[in-house]
Order: C-alpha cells, then sequence, then structure tokens
C-alpha cells in the first residue's frame, strides 16, 4: 500500500497537480482541466487512478481531497516544493555556498517558489537586475543586504531615502566604510530620512553575497561553492519566497549594529 499512495502521487505530473490544486478546495473537473495539459480522456484517466486510490472523492459536481488525501498532501506538498526549487535551477543551486543559509531555512527553501535565475550581460556585470530596481522604486517597504560594495546602489538608496519609503539596509562594515566615504552625499540623505535605518556587521559575519525584500519580489545572490563571484541572481516574485527572505534579513538583523 505504501508503494502503491507513493507511486499514484509522484509517478504523474497530472495526479501530484490535481492533488496540490485539491489541497487549496475543491474544484470542477473543467477547473482542474484548465490547470493541466493534456486530453480531457487523459485527465480523467488520472483522476479515475486518485479515487480508486481513496485520495480524492466527488461530491456533487467537485472533486476534493479525501482525509487519507489531506493526511498525504500535507507530509508532501513541502517535499514537492522543495524538489521543485531545487531542479528548477539545479545547476545553480549545486555550485552555491549554501552554508551561509541556517540549517531551518534551508529545510523552507521550497517557499521561494518558482525561482529565476538571472546571468547579466558583460555591460551590466556590477549592476542590480533592472526587475530589481523597477520594483525598489515602486515599493513602500524595502529591506535590503550587501556584503560586496555595488557601485550603482547608493543611488537607489539615497531615492528610497527621499521618497521617505521604510527601508532597511544591512552592510558588513567595509561597504558602510567606502558608502560613507565615497558617496557621502548619498550616505547623508540615507542617515537623515526618517524611515531609513542602516545595519553594520562585521566582514567575516555573513556569507552571503545580496538579499533584497521588496513589495512584489525577492532578489538572492549567493557565492559559489569556491566563494567566488560570478554575477548570478535569483528571483522570485512567491509570497512565500518574500516572507522566507524577509525572515532570514531579521535573522542576519540580529548579529549587526545598528548605524541610526
Amino acid at each position: 500500500m505504501k508503494t502503491e499512495l507513493i507511486s499514484t502521487v509522484f509517478l504523474s505530473e497530472k495526479r501530484k497537480k490535481t492533488l496540490l490544486m485539491l489541497m487549496d478546495g475543491p474544484a470542477t473537473i473543467d477547473e482542474i482541466k484548465s490547470s493541466l495539459t493534456g486530453t480531457a480522456s487523459a485527465i480523467m484517466a488520472q483522476i479515475k487512478i486518485l479515487i480508486e486510490q481513496g485520495l480524492i472523492e466527488q461530491k456533487g459536481d467537485k472533486y476534493q481531497l479525501t482525509h487519507t488525501g489531506k493526511i498525504i498532501l500535507i507530509k508532501i506538498k513541502p517535499l514537492v516544493e522543495t524538489l521543485n526549487v531545487l531542479e528548477r535551477n539545479k545547476g545553480y543551486w549545486d555550485s552555491r555556498d549554501l552554508s551561509a543559509i541556517p540549517e531551518d531555512f534551508l529545510y523552507r527553501i521550497g517557499d521561494l517558489g518558482e525561482v529565476n535565475v538571472l546571468e547579466p550581460d558583460l555591460n551590466h556585470l556590477f549592476e542590480p537586475p533592472e526587475e530589481l530596481s523597477d520594483s525598489i522604486r515602486q515599493s513602500k517597504k524595502v529591506q535590503s543586504m550587501f556584503t560586496f560594495f555595488c557601485p550603482a546602489c547608493p543611488i537607489d538608496y539615497s531615492e528610497l531615502a527621499e521618497k521617505n519609503i521604510q527601508f532597511e539596509l544591512l552592510i558588513t562594515r567595509s561597504v558602510h566604510k567606502r558608502f560613507e566615504e565615497d558617496y557621502k552625499e548619498q550616505y547623508d540623505t540615507v542617515m537623515e530620512a526618517e524611515n531609513s535605518n542602516v545595519y553594520v556587521c562585521e566582514d567575516d559575519a555573513l556569507k552571503i553575497g545580496a538579499l533584497s525584500v521588496t513589495d512584489d519580489l525577492v532578489h538572492i545572490a549567493l557565492f559559489t561553492k569556491e566563494g567566488t563571484w560570478d554575477h548570478k541572481k535569483a528571483i522570485s516574485y512567491n509570497v512565500g519566497a518574500r516572507q522566507w527572505c524577509s525572515d532570514l534579513f531579521e535573522t542576519y538583523k540580529k548579529n549587526t549594529e545598528m548605524v541610526k
């Protein structure tokens, strides 16, 4: 029975997607079909298997999870979400230094949802992704962390401060020193803004490259396992990703010193 249930869930993408969809509530056959690809007969064949295995049932014109189905999906959903994140960009995650991320956050990595890995061209290597810059300008709250100096970022920081956006910046002591000395005008703007807070940590306190959370996306940049910087960035628009990254930011913030 154990083997049958595992096979039922994992050996068909249609069955797996149907079960995950029904976790959000009952659905009609037309709603199920609209979320899947394939012929109506092929989809109905998979639904029949799920019913035979006792994972879903039909009530009126809708299908829903059985109690058994709910019990199994509550346990399986985090695994499926984790596999989806890691398999979608396997080469990227395999090459990253994930030791920078606390274990309890690694266990929640499925919360990132659909992640897109960006590789900038040679003309934009030292600039934030355009998606991030656009999102920052439109957000009401921004959390941003850098352990390396980004020449284009001070302008973004000062623009946030001038708009009186709720803005938190976490940087290493070396980055803070350069920001303060080389971009004094932008630095003073940030320091004088009522809704801007700057936090500083020691240079060796973090191994993560960068992390930003805006109103609609997250931006993560991790060093490679060799400790090098290859300019690859991960972007996600998932609501769960924003919560994951915000929680991670707050965790890192506990080991910092507030400058203002």
